[in-house]
């Protein structure tokens, strides 16, 4: 309860100071950072973290007790819909349209993308898509994108991993799901018939939480943009 109390103060504080929407990743990370503050849980792998206030919320300190980690660990936000993947149709990742000023040879990227798609720059901004997570899932997570596991090469804690895949703990599904869900009614992913229904069944499998809620409410004041299956599951039934 005082967890969700803390998160409408932070909503009523974001936007009677009038927040704009994100206009890049940094600036998402850093509203997220706020929005967040009081929860300080790592997803996927569920460690304890805080911030070090000497370093401005830049550095945070792991507490590895509560996940069986390896030592060493920091938090770093990663998109679940990484950029290779909602970027994959993009003629700025595939094609060389951008100018390097300084060697004045063309090429295609997601630094690219940046310059020239102003779609692209939402979507790498948008609040719903960042998550927290402990270093080693960011170093190790390249660009797999959220999907069943079948046979795992290798696992960080309860979190498999395949050659393109990556596959949360069943009490995480719902949240993963529902953002891939959500950028697709919102950007039109062009998600498979397969991909919708492994992400319906993650939906159903882990419902939406109180948390969940308390932040979508916030996005939205933030952002102007619904998650409409986040906010169905915070409907008393």
């Amino acid at each position: 309860m005082i967890k969700i109390i803390l998160l409408l103060f932070i909503s009523i504080m974001l936007f009677s100071r009038g927040y704009d929407s994100p206009d890049n990743r940094s600036q998402a990370k850093n509203l997220l950072k706020m929005i967040d503050l009081d929860y300080k849980t790592a997803r996927l792998t569920g460690c304890s973290y805080t911030y070090d206030t000497s370093s401005c919320m830049d550095k945070t300190i792991v507490d590895i007790s509560t996940c069986s980690l390896e030592d060493n660990q920091t938090i770093q936000w990663i998109q679940v819909v990484p950029d290779t993947f909602f970027g994959r149709n993009m003629v700025c990742m595939n094609e060389k349209v951008c100018v390097n000023v300084f060697t004045k040879e063309k090429f295609g990227s997601p630094m690219c993308c940046r310059r020239v798609n102003t779609q692209y720059k939402k979507m790498e901004a948008d609040l719903f898509n960042l998550i927290p997570v402990v270093s080693e899932i960011a170093a190790k997570r390249g660009t797999r994108i959220f999907s069943d596991v079948k046979n795992p090469s290798f696992s960080v804690g309860s979190t498999k991993f395949d050659t393109d895949h990556i596959e949360p703990h069943d009490e995480i599904k719902g949240d993963i799901a529902r953002v891939y869900l959500y950028m697709d009614e919102q950007y039109d992913l062009a998600l498979s018939k397969t991909q919708k229904e492994v992400f319906m069944r993650w939906h159903k499998l882990d419902p939406v939480d109180k948390h969940e809620c308390a932040v979508a409410k916030i996005i939205l004041k933030v952002q102007g943009t619904h998650n409409i299956l986040v906010e169905n599951g915070c409907r008393p039934h």
